[in-house]
């Protein structure tokens, strides 16, 4: 493998990483106001690195303004010639692959205290702060892990999960 080929593969093997998303994109779904808050469910977090990890989802959460919510990523971007929901939103193969890793992920997060489950459902009280001295793929990561926290905290689950065409694991 190429170094940098072998540096991104690393990366995102990584379930400190992987932990910081998931607490990047719960600080982002509870950021709104407490009556507006709906419950964040395993449902949530599981959805996450499959969309932040992969290059080409990650990039079109990135392109898009956070007032433009989560549908704007479902337009078809004319410089592009993939449609994006069939790229983005064909996610039920990377949900199973990235199962482990996300649940080892959510481990150190719950571990490092950066993340609670409280009642059935997630929560954080640890503020989040995007680091300062990671590589920029990392920081895209976390930004487009909180952007998306972002978007599904101003949404129900069943709405949420409907947009992003998840199917319950087997």
């Amino acid at each position: 493998m190429s170094g940098t080929l072998l540096r991104e593969y690393e990366i995102m093997q990584n379930p400190a990483l992987g932990g910081n998303a998931l607490w990047a994109f719960t600080q982002g779904f509870i950021s709104r106001p407490t009556e507006e808050l709906q419950p964040l469910t395993l449902w949530h977090l599981v959805s996450v690195l499959p969309l932040v990890f992969h290059d080409t989802s990650r990039k079109m959460i990135l392109k898009r303004k956070q007032s433009s919510g989560l549908r704007s990523i479902l337009d078809r971007d004319t410089a592009s010639s993939v449609a994006q929901n069939e790229t983005v939103f064909n996610i039920d193969n990377r949900l199973s692959v990235m199962e482990n890793r996300t649940f080892r992920s959510l481990n150190v997060a719950i571990a490092c205290n950066l993340i609670t489950l409280e009642e059935g459902y997630f929560t954080s009280n640890v503020p989040y702060k995007l680091p300062k001295k990671v590589s920029d793929e990392t920081k895209d990561v976390l930004k487009a892990a909180n952007k998306l926290g972002v978007w599904a905290g101003s949404m129900s689950s069943f709405e949420y999960l409907t947009i992003l065409g998840v199917e319950p694991l087997k």
